[in-house]
């Protein structure tokens, strides 16, 4: 009898679909879990295609690829022979599959963020090393704050903390800064407990990237009360960013080097840490200086490669440094990126050291945008009391939220009027519209979502 097994499991998961305004998925009550998330399997956005090797290997291996809710899997057919899990056909230890993904909505790099534009182009990969919390993540690691850095909007860095991380998002343009700038950060994901609450059994909060279930209702206000609450998980806070950016090339590479003054130039193109150069060559500008060289790239392999400039003394040239993917052939049109996998090593490992399958399931997680609400009105407008909004430079037709608001897709909107305390029987608040993803630009160094709104009437 045939049998196929997971060899292993990529989820993609995007906080626009599946979180709830600040809230991340996972600090969501369980109701709410499996509704965005038979939303979000039934509504993809990014298309998932196996290159040709790919699909070529899959099928010399014995292997399938299915794409399925939140990402994909790959299934191998197993010796049944053999007293464990293993391929019927093993592969070898330079195992590259490679798969596109290419987004199906126009609207994904309005909520997708991923730091300033750099590429546009991000390479995934079992390579990554990135396990925190349990995690294997397939983007590199949230790069720490450099103080030489300037940030654009929107752009994170992180911070050690425990076992895990914490991340900022850049309000706005900042930097370069000695130390970071408090106002111009928020720390996310966002708290959800508060010690002003009464929660009831079974109630899920987050605090300091931990997660606790409430043990009874009314739980006290301490988390440390094992009593009162459980602890249930750590979140490993991980995302793709600026970090993952690669520029896509294929065949001739016409490479810039003006300003370096260089008669005679080397161009060395290295695999990922492997110190020795699979390509390398030479340029001559005979006694005049070098400005644009070309490489040709067409007897390389698929993957990710870096390039690095030597000068006459063959001494690298510091600050021209590259970081390339060269695409295979039959490539889509406009993929946003690509995920890498190969036989791995460590927690990334596809096999363990006996050949026995791993199944591991790798994720990619995407950070939604936050900005700035700005509600725009025909006429001036009553801004009640505990309103998130105030008058945008005096104008009260024109509304906006103090800082900058995350992005999702089934958002609540910034209040205009708050419930009264002295009249909990009675339903004061009023809500404005949560904005459309698709009316967002930058403007003063920052992200503003726009939206038009019908008038409205705050009183008694």
């Amino acid at each position: 009898m045939t049998r196929f097994r997971t060899l292993f499991q990529v989820e993609i998961a995007h906080d626009y679909f599946l979180g709830r305004d600040a809230v991340v998925f996972e600090a969501l009550t369980a109701p709410e879990q499996a509704a965005l998330a038979e939303l979000w399997a039934r509504d993809p956005v990014l298309e998932i295609i196996p290159d040709a090797p790919t699909r070529a290997a899959l099928r010399g291996l014995k292997m399938i690829f299915r794409a399925e809710a939140g990402g994909f899997f790959v299934a191998v057919q197993v010796d049944p022979d053999a007293p464990d899990l293993r391929p019927q056909v093993p592969p070898a230890a330079d195992l590259a599959l490679r798969f596109w993904l290419r987004p199906t909505d126009a609207r994904f790099a309005n909520y997708t963020e991923l730091g300033p534009p750099a590429t546009g182009f991000y390479r995934f990969g079992n390579d990554s090393q990135n396990s925190v919390a349990g995690t294997p993540f397939l983007s590199l690691r949230v790069p720490a704050f450099d103080p030489a850095r300037r940030y654009v909007a929107g752009e994170i860095h992180a911070q050690a903390s425990g076992p895990t991380f914490d991340l900022f998002v850049a309000r706005h343009d900042t930097g370069p800064s000695a130390t970071r700038i408090a106002a111009d950060w928020t720390r996310i994901p966002a708290d959800t407990f508060d010690v002003t609450t009464t929660y009831r059994q079974g109630a899920v909060v987050l605090s300091a990237n931990r997660l606790f279930q409430a043990r009874v209702n009314g739980p006290g206000p301490s988390l440390a009360n094992a009593a009162d609450w459980q602890p249930i998980g750590t979140l490993g806070n991980q995302y793709a960013t600026v970090a993952d950016a690669t520029l896509p090339v294929s065949g001739l590479l016409d490479l810039d080097i003006t300003g370096t003054a260089l008669i005679q130039a080397t161009v060395q193109v290295l695999r990922p840490g492997d110190p020795a150069a699979v390509l390398e060559q030479t340029f001559d500008a005979g006694g005049a200086t070098l400005s644009v060289v070309q490489l040709d790239l067409r007897a390389l392999r698929p993957g990710p490669y870096r390039i690095a400039l030597l000068d006459a003394a063959r001494a690298v040239v510091p600050g021209r440094g590259l970081v390339i993917y060269v695409m295979s052939e039959g490539a889509p049109r406009s993929p946003f990126g690509v995920v890498e996998i190969g036989v791995g090593s460590g927690d990334f490992a596809l096999f363990n050291p006996d050949g026995s399958m791993r199944a591991p399931r790798y994720v990619l997680r995407l950070l939604n945008r936050a900005s700035r609400w700005r509600y725009i009105f025909s006429a001036p407008q009553a801004v009640g009391p505990g309103a998130e909004v105030a008058a945008e430079g005096g104008d009260n037709r024109v509304l906006v939220t103090a800082a900058p608001r995350p992005l999702t897709r089934f958002g609540t909107g910034a209040r205009l009027q708050a419930d009264a305390a002295a009249t909990p029987a009675v339903s004061e608040q009023i809500l404005l519209p949560a904005p459309e993803a698709n009316r967002i630009r930058l403007e003063s160094a920052g992200w503003v979502s726009e939206t038009y709104a019908a008038n409205l009437t705050v009183g008694p």
